[in-house]
């Protein structure tokens, strides 16, 4: 329990920035709003339980930052933490995050009040501490390490299993080596040459020694074996022997400490620590020779999510890790299944979140195929029905809509698919409206990319300047309703309501961009890069596009956060797919940054209805 003492100190330290940018009045102040508190060895500073409203400082002793069940960083006197809670971010005491004293400590607690009066009094220090919207979302970036691949580059060799060396003599005989490999159950010795090198003898090269060469079994293993080992330390990283065996074509590598052979590390063990990275799940997809092995590779995407996001990267990169990832599963799996004549005249694409590249969770299939004009395959209903059901099997849930290649609507000639997009355009009942949206956000994935290339090409010349055409097209971007008025009251309410944050925040952005987006006749798939194009062209106001990106990004990371928390029956079960985000459960400082978010989208939502006169 902490204990607090509302006393000045002369002990904090103004040379920390950025409280080296008050004067000396403003320091006055803050020190005599100072707090300073005392906590005892393994007490809890900072929670999501227990919410603060100020920024901690050590004064003395130390606070481990904790996540999960491991140290992720060590503060000391001078540290401070809790900024990023205050204004921005994913918020340090939120999730398994949380801040433990490792011994007896103090802390000073500067009052968020007193934060923001100095930030009024000198704009150079509230800059630094607070920023407009979009600014102190990046400053809070850029105080995070990106460790993008963070728990791929951190793991160490010592985390794989070694098998024990296993040494013979240069004067043993093959037999010998061989009964020693069986008794030990090894798959290869390691020789003490005579010059005091160390060799290697796999089982490999037995076989081939002496079924293939037809050497003696009695022949000494030493002038055989082969020398200039491929060594590693213990504590060097797992990615390097992945490097080094596959630069070297080898099966292991020899591991040492201190110079002395402990042990070696196997590929298969390897790829047993690594199997839920994407590099390794990449090569999984690549060599995969039957669904099966797909099934395998997708249910690792789920335990990736969990990982990256544990480790603090950033939501855009999942999502462009995850998106790539899934459109070589599909690739993969439309390739075994459809026979060469089709992949050479058909283009496979993928379309709404998948289509983005925002995908972060398995959400509904949502995809097609555009066949040449011309071309056709009897087959073709067995394999795309065989497609949808995989995939299924994937754990990508059908499409309520039934937008999938199964369905014959969405697997058609390029021309269909032009004579459909000019009714979507010239006759745009609600479903016309939808399905030219969902078309519209389009990515190939297999076959003949030129194909959606053309389509998309017609779609843009078949739009004109109609008024009353992108005024249908954007309404739907205004269908939900978005928190503003009571939001405090939503949010500082014991058992508040649960908000779906895609429809009050998420779908707004991305559909009332995408208005803007299609009335410009672009060609932009990607939510994030239509802003930046609609920023250049002046189709919107650089403040707000910035603004948009930013929440557009803390959005999609509160509501992965908020799937990734749920528990889950099984483990590498697949995230719930449920867009409800709970105040109540967030911490603070999430939920001002949500209240900070959905303000935002409000304030959109009045820009798109009064660009496209939604309101007359």
């Amino acid at each position: 329990m902490q204990h607090a003492m509302p006393t000045a100190s002369p002990d904090f330290d103004f040379g920390q920035p950025p409280f080296d940018l008050l004067t000396d009045d403003q320091r006055t102040a803050l020190a005599g709003a100072l707090d300073i508190t005392l906590h005892p060895r393994d007490a809890v500073l900072l929670s999501r339980e227990e919410p603060t409203d100020a920024l901690f400082v050590v004064l003395r002793g130390t606070v481990q930052e904790r996540r999960g069940g491991e140290v992720a960083a060590v503060h000391g006197p001078g540290d401070r933490f809790g900024l990023q809670a205050l204004y921005g971010g994913t918020g340090e005491g939120a999730g398994a995050r949380r801040f433990v004293a490792a011994e007896d400590c103090a802390c000073h607690l500067i009052p968020r009040a007193a934060l923001e009066a100095l930030a009024a009094d000198n704009p150079e220090f509230g800059a630094a501490i607070l920023g407009d919207f979009a600014q102190r979302m990046r400053d809070l970036a850029a105080l995070r390490s990106n460790r993008e691949m963070a728990a791929l580059t951190m793991a160490r060799i010592r985390q794989a299993y070694l098998h024990p060396p296993l040494f013979v003599d240069a004067g043993a005989s093959l037999r010998d080596a061989a009964e020693a490999m069986r008794r030990n159950r090894a798959s290869s010795v390691l020789v003490r040459g005579v010059d005091g090198a160390t060799g290697i003898l796999t089982g490999t090269d037995l076989r081939d020694l002496v079924v293939l060469d037809g050497r003696p079994a009695t022949d000494p293993v030493g002038p055989l074996a082969r020398y200039g080992l491929l060594t590693l330390e213990r504590d060097d990283l797992l990615f390097n022997a992945l490097v080094l065996m596959t630069k070297h074509g080898v099966r292991r590598v020899v591991v040492t400490e201190n110079g002395a052979i402990v042990g070696l590390l196997g590929q298969s063990d390897l790829l047993a620590v690594l199997s839920n990275h994407s590099q390794v799940i990449g090569l999984q997809v690549e060599h995969a020779t039957d669904p099966a092995d797909l099934r395998r590779a997708s249910r690792s995407i789920v335990e990736l999510i969990r990982t990256l996001h544990a480790t603090g990267v950033k939501v855009a990169f999942i999502a462009d890790l995850v998106t790539e990832l899934n459109r070589r599963i599909f690739r993969k799996l439309f390739e075994l299944l459809a026979p060469p004549a089709l992949l050479a005249n058909s283009c496979l694409i993928v379309m709404g979140s998948e289509g983005r590249g925002e995908q972060l969770l398995k959400t509904d299939q949502d995809n097609g195929l555009i066949l040449r004009d011309g071309f056709d395959c009897p087959d073709l209903p067995g394999i795309a029905a065989a497609f949808s059901r995989h995939l299924v099997e994937f754990g990508y849930p059908p499409c309520p809509g039934n937008i999938m290649v199964s369905n014959p609507e969405w697997t058609r000639p390029l021309a269909a698919y032009k004579d459909a997009l000019f009714n979507w355009v010239h006759r745009p009942d609600e479903a016309a409206q939808m399905n030219l949206a969902i078309f519209y956000d389009a990515a190939p994935v297999a076959g003949d990319a030129a194909l959606l290339a053309e389509a998309k090409d017609y779609l843009l010349s078949r739009l004109q300047d109609n008024q009353m055409f992108f005024t249908q097209f954007a309404r739907p971007a205004l269908s939900f309703d978005t928190p503003s008025g009571l939001f405090a009251t939503l949010f500082e309410r014991r058992r508040a309501e649960a908000v779906d944050i895609k429809k009050a925040g998420i779908f707004p952005i991305v559909h009332g961009v995408r208005a803007l987006a299609l009335e410009k006749h672009r060609a932009e798939t990607g939510t994030v890069e239509r802003i930046q194009v609609l920023a250049e062209l002046g189709g919107l106001d650089r403040k707000m596009a910035a603004d948009l990106v930013e929440a557009f990004t803390i959005l999609s990371t509160i509501r992965l956060k908020a799937r990734i928390d749920l528990p889950q029956e099984n483990e590498g079960a697949e995230l719930a797919i449920d867009n409800l985000v709970h105040p109540d459960r967030l911490g603070k400082l999430d939920r001002d940054q949500f209240k900070d978010c959905l303000a935002l989208v409000k304030s959109f939502k009045e820009l798109i209805a009064h660009h496209f006169r939604l309101n007359h």
